[in-house]
């Protein structure tokens, strides 16, 4: 008995240690939701918006994060800073999708966080529902979170080519469709 106790508390401790021991991401990208103002702070965070700028709660769980992220799509803005499309996985599609359409009026925050810093950008306001499943950052991004981006997320039209054997129209993959041969 002894011996199983050992062996499960020693296996519970080098998996904590590998979790300690895994590459924290160098950006974290969050969009919050702007909070009602009868919000407790159980559930809200004050902070200041910036367009136009005025004080408001927005909730502390983020409605989408960088885990939901399956591509990025960076964009020069109309200012010469950078802006960012994000591509979102199933679940960041219909987290979207359901808070874009129960939250109208309201508007969600960007976050991006780096080694050198947080950076808020401007507020969306949610106009309508988002059902495709896209959100993005219009500008002010910096090159270094561009960069870091770029390092973390594969790029939108920059995706590797898959290896393998061309496939003839309307295949669809396993066996090859069979060829006539012509006398």
């Amino acid at each position: 008995m002894k011996s199983a106790f050992r062996f499960v508390s020693l296996t519970v401790l080098a998996l904590a240690l590998l979790g300690m021991a895994q590459k924290p991401p160098g950006i974290i990208v969050r969009f919050y939701v702007e909070a009602n103002k009868q919000d407790t702070e159980t559930f809200s965070t004050p902070v200041t918006l910036k367009n136009p700028p005025r004080p408001a709660f927005i909730e502390k769980v983020p409605v989408v994060s960088e885990k939901s992220f399956r591509a990025i799509f960076p964009f020069r803005a109309a200012d010469g800073t950078w802006g960012c499309a994000f591509k979102l996985d199933d679940q960041g599609k219909l987290d979207l999708d359901t808070a874009s359409s129960s939250k109208r009026g309201y508007a969600i925050v960007p976050l991006i966080i780096t080694k050198v810093g947080r950076h808020q950008f401007a507020e969306l306001v949610i106009d309508r529902p988002v059902t495709d499943g896209i959100i993005s950052i219009p500008g002010d991004i910096t090159e270094l979170e561009i960069a870091e981006l770029k390092k973390t997320y594969p790029v939108i039209g920059q995706e590797p080519k898959k290896k393998g054997k061309g496939k003839q129209a309307g295949d669809k993959g396993g066996t090859p469709a069979p060829t006539v041969k012509e006398d």
